[in-house]
């Protein structure tokens, strides 16, 4: 079977879902009561557990058989993202703080150091330091 090419957006467009798994409209084309999780996100809601129930397609240039997908979920269906305790913020918030704390120097730093290379648990002024002393 050769590869599908979506040259145009009528190739996206498949309200009833011959061509493709679920209902496909071309970016930008959906019908109102279908959201992306962006678009939820920004109203406050979340998919609360639904499947996808259709898609946005929009052709790429460069891999016109790889076009651009986004999911949409319906906006009936769509519950209110649940808010944190404030334990739970407390939480996070001392996970963040411990994050924060070069392991050579032992002073928080403002911003989360990364454990992982290049970094490994220090600041950036112990950094730049320790690789001073290498170079010296």
């Amino acid at each position: 079977m050769p590869e599908r090419r979506y040259r145009t957006d009528l190739d996206c467009y498949d309200p009833h879902a011959e061509h493709h798994p679920v209902p496909t409209y071309p970016w930008k084309g959906a019908p109102e009561h279908l959201f992306t999780r962006r678009q939820l996100r920004d109203a406050g809601l979340c998919p609360g557990g639904q499947p996808a129930v259709a898609q946005c397609l929009r052709p790429r240039k460069r891999r016109p058989t790889e076009p651009l997908r986004a999911w949409l979920y319906d906006g009936h269906r769509a519950r209110e993202k649940r808010t944190p305790t404030p334990a739970q913020l407390r939480a996070v918030d001392a996970m963040n703080r411990a994050h924060r704390i070069c392991d050579t120097c032992r002073r928080d730093v403002g911003y989360r150091i990364p454990a992982t290379a290049p970094l490994h648990g220090e600041c950036l002024d112990c950094h730049e330091i320790r690789n001073q002393l290498r170079a010296a």
